[in-house]
């Protein structure tokens, strides 16, 4: 079964070179722009982080799509016939890595570190008062990786509410509620934009925002407003709208704006390879591979 790598901007080497450690046979072919669609025409699974325009309308024999994350949003693309299965990594340690990198930046914000800092840039040695223990941070996402975040808040002190469509709590109380907001949500078409303008302004004054899920989540425009204001005080963005962040963008040059460039955690590539494998072997077997996303959900 080949299998058609679409890592970009990971190097495709690198989870080649996994995969065959594992199943030296499996047949693999790394996208580049020019690809023949006779090259493309026998190629049957892909293992990727995001279609190119117009490519999985040239894998007439597609049966199987492996994202290389948790999400899949990137790969659901409109020409993907229906037939076509969808799954994704599911990796423990990538959970709790995103978490640790939850927790230092809720941490950061609520023990004014940012105060800290300026302080010490201005000789200033001055006590602020802390109140972190008394944070309520609520997680918008209780999924695999919402779960991780709100169990190691709590194991930190911080006084934790999820939200889902499911948890009978409406997103006015909980953004209303919460010191600090983290988005963990999948990106969906009813997710998408989510926190503009008018749900920013739910939070309370001073509040702040922690983005680990998909850059297109936030209405950035809006999230700057809101912090040029005064009405937030601040967010910490490890995924923006556009990656990588160009050089040009406002993002960078907002005070209280913290950005990382996608590095929360990432699971490694012989952990991707496993589980991708493990799929093929299922296939191979005449069975469904594991983790299967439900394409009309997203997630």
């Amino acid at each position: 079964m080949k299998t058609l790598l679409l890592t970009h901007p990971l190097p495709a080497k690198m989870f080649a070179d996994a995969v065959h450690g594992i199943e030296p046979k499996l047949p693999l072919l790394e996208y580049r722009p020019g690809l023949a669609d006779t090259e493309l025409a026998d190629v049957e699974a892909v293992l990727g982080w995001r279609f190119p325009e117009g490519v999985a309308a040239r894998l007439p024999r597609l049966r199987w799509v492996c994202a290389v994350g948790a999400g899949v949003d990137k790969l659901l693309v409109p020409e993907l016939p229906p037939p076509v299965r969808v799954s994704r990594i599911v990796d423990a340690e990538q959970a709790d890595g995103i978490a640790q990198f939850v927790v230092l930046m809720a941490l950061r914000h609520a023990r004014k570190l940012p105060v800290y800092e300026a302080q010490q840039r201005k000789r200033q040695w001055t006590r602020q008062a802390i109140g972190a223990l008394r944070c309520h941070v609520g997680v918008l996402g209780t999924g695999a990786m919402g779960s991780s975040v709100a169990r190691m808040l709590q194991a930190v002190g911080f006084q934790v509410t999820g939200y889902s469509r499911h948890s009978g709590q409406s997103l006015p109380s909980v953004l209303g509620g919460s010191d600090i907001v983290v988005c963990a949500l999948p990106l969906t078409p009813q997710t998408q934009g989510l926190l503009d303008a008018k749900t920013l302004a739910l939070m309370p004054r001073g509040s702040y925002l922690i983005n680990i899920a998909r850059g297109a989540h936030v209405v950035e425009p809006d999230l700057i407003d809101a912090v040029r204001s005064g009405h937030l005080a601040g967010a910490a963005l490890d995924v923006q709208q556009h990656e990588p962040l160009p050089a040009d963008d406002p993002l960078w040059d907002v005070p209280g704006i913290t950005i990382t460039p996608h590095i929360a955690a990432q699971s490694s590539p012989h952990t991707i390879a496993l589980q991708f494998v493990q799929g093929w072997r299922c296939l191979q077997r005449g069975e469904a591979p594991h983790n299967l996303v439900d394409r009309a959900r997203g997630y």
